[in-house]
């Protein structure tokens, strides 16, 4: 019997292009909804930046021809992942935010993939740990020890209070979008566009009753500033990361994708010291070392597990 390896097809310029966008783009949400929610409150925020997302993939999905699900099984995997894919994690990153840095918060989001690694290690068929992962995932839990141990991270100008809450917060959200991704991975959705039609347009009907039951935003005081950062959170970081993720998928297939995770807290960290004027205790690049080498390491076992796959 004759075996045989089918590579992977080498991603081509645009798609280097589009990762290079999606990590930019996503890395300065943090940033943005630093600003934001000195005006906003948490769960209004979510609710107005998924409501924008929801009309505009909702336009994008029209003009697509794509079709909303068409069976129970689909809406209930679009209802779990609008609230823990969208509606908990935006509502946790925007409160964390009040409380700890931007660039800190987009740190803490770093391990999400090795999370990811280790449920489907238990819940998707074929996604099993091997000696890389389980190295990578023990160094990228060693980055959150570090991060969020006691005394580990001392906020200059800041710091105790809120400030380990704010941690867990964001810690949280990196949790619900590492569920998220089993959720969809399991939806197995014939029509990617549509699902997430769905799934924004549930998000925007699940946050927007919330944020009116839990607090009282003033609408009419918010500054053209932050309009201009919760829309360009609903346009970019929601509505067009959506579609560049879509879109590089197609061109390169979600192993390339994966690699966007090495760019966010690099990106959070450039334009929270940068523009914010953050600044960060030596642990921050600690922390950040080990989990950037954990996913490095879990990404190597991934590609030798896949080959041994297509043997």
């Amino acid at each position: 019997m004759s075996t045989a390896i089918t590579a992977r097809p080498t991603p081509s310029l645009l798609a280097w292009a589009l990762l290079i966008l999606l990590g930019i783009i996503w890395g300065s949400s943090f940033m943005l909804t630093n600003i934001a929610v000195r005006e906003f409150p948490p769960m209004t925020l979510a609710a107005l930046r998924l409501a924008l997302a929801a009309v505009l993939i909702g336009a994008v999905a029209v003009g697509a021809g794509a079709r909303l699900p068409r069976s129970n099984r689909l809406w209930a995997f679009a209802l779990a992942s609008a609230i823990i894919g969208n509606v908990l994690p935006f509502w946790l990153i925007s409160w964390s935010q009040q409380h700890i840095p931007s660039a800190l918060s987009g740190l803490l989001m770093a391990p999400m993939p090795l999370i990811s690694l280790l449920l489907a290690h238990f819940l998707v068929a074929g996604e099993r740990m091997n000696l890389p992962r389980v190295i990578g995932f023990c160094a990228g839990f060693a980055g959150i020890v570090v991060l969020i141990g006691p005394g580990a991270l001392a906020l200059i100008g800041g710091g105790g209070g809120f400030a380990q809450l704010g941690q867990l917060a964001s810690l949280g959200a990196m949790l619900g979008y590492a569920i998220n991704g089993i959720v969809i991975k399991r939806a197995a959705a014939p029509d990617a566009l549509g699902i997430s039609v769905a799934i924004l347009a549930l998000s925007a009907l699940i946050a927007a009753p919330l944020a009116f039951a839990l607090e009282t935003p003033n609408l009419a005081a918010v500054s053209l500033e932050g309009w201009g950062t919760m829309i360009a959170l609903g346009i970019g970081a929601t509505a067009m990361g959506q579609i560049l993720l879509m879109k590089i998928i197609a061109l390169a297939g979600p192993p390339f994708l994966a690699s966007v995770n090495y760019q966010v807290p690099l990106w959070a960290t450039v334009f929270g010291v940068a523009l914010l004027g953050e600044a960060l205790d030596p642990a921050f690049w600690i922390a950040l070392a080990l989990i950037l080498a954990g996913l490095a390491i879990a990404q190597l076992g991934g590609r030798l597990s896949g080959r041994r796959g297509r043997v």
